[in-house]
């Protein structure tokens, strides 16, 4: 593979990505589409081309990387939940009949639509985590910080507690407090649920982000980065436990230096 068309959304997943790509694979050329309104402009200086357009034009996204003979396609990034609600104006006709044709609004289905939509060009997805491996949470303790018996105890109650709620597709993201649920991820993102769940149990509270069963690590990687790892430490969490080889850990010498500085523990399982 010598070209690869990239589906670039927002935060600094896709700026992670092509950098890896490209220290990789020197000789790959990354084409990005690039999303108006989500995806970073600093993109622009780690990829060999890139389109702007608008939320919801995918006939004009899949018209681009059928242009640039692409046939390879990688998603990087999320896209704000919001927009599935207030943005739908401005999708184009294609965006709209697949829409329609998923069972409910979930992002898990709304991404599998659309995937299927696009492949049906003769284009082809691969896992979004390709070329990052060394990014993922690593099974055990991650940052050195040293954690007891009793934590591991509540860890293994908690954690398959909570494989049910994530499986059930609601979010991947849940906080206890004493073997006790506090708040449960929907739409609001992981750091908005770790804000409620302090708002109603105060410090010391554990915070779980796992990957469904069928998790479709093509459009939908756990992504933790440097901003819940400041908010964990600013609320005194507990301990942060993560899906190993599947969490994508955003700067990650940074966010386990910063997690051991605040004696929380990051635990892969």
């Amino acid at each position: 593979m010598n070209k690869l068309g990239l589906i670039a959304g927002n935060r600094n997943f896709p700026l992670l990505f092509s950098s890896k790509a490209k220290k990789k694979n020197p000789s790959l050329k990354i084409i990005a589409v690039a999303v108006k309104g989500e995806t970073s402009s600093g993109l622009s200086r780690l990829v060999d081309k890139i389109y702007w357009v608008s939320i919801g034009r995918l006939q004009e996204l899949i018209d681009i990387f059928l242009k640039e003979e692409i046939k390879t396609l990688v998603m990087a990034g999320q896209i704000s939940p919001f927009r599935i609600f207030r943005d739908s104006s401005s999708w184009d006709g294609l965006m709209q009949k697949v829409v329609q044709a998923c069972p409910d609004f979930r992002p898990h289905g709304i991404f599998t639509e659309i995937i299927k939509e696009i492949e049906k060009h003769g284009l082809k997805f691969i896992s979004s985590i390709t070329y990052l491996e060394e990014d993922l949470a690593k099974s055990g303790i991650n940052n050195g910080v040293a954690s007891d018996a009793s934590l591991a105890k509540e860890l293994d109650y908690v954690v398959s507690l909570v494989r049910k709620i994530v499986d059930l597709d609601i979010g991947q993201t849940v906080v206890f407090k004493d073997k006790a649920i506090v708040a449960v991820e929907a739409l609001e993102g992981t750091d908005n649920t770790i804000k409620r769940a302090y708002g109603i149990c105060g410090k010391g509270f554990t915070v779980i982000k796992l990957a469904r069963k069928d998790q479709d690590l093509r459009f939908d990687v756990p992504v933790v980065g440097l901003n819940t790892i400041k908010l964990l430490g600013k609320l005194k969490a507990k301990v942060l436990v993560l899906e190993k080889d599947k969490t994508l850990i955003l700067d990650k010498e940074k966010v386990l230096s910063l997690a051991c500085k605040a004696n929380i523990p990051i635990v892969g399982v």
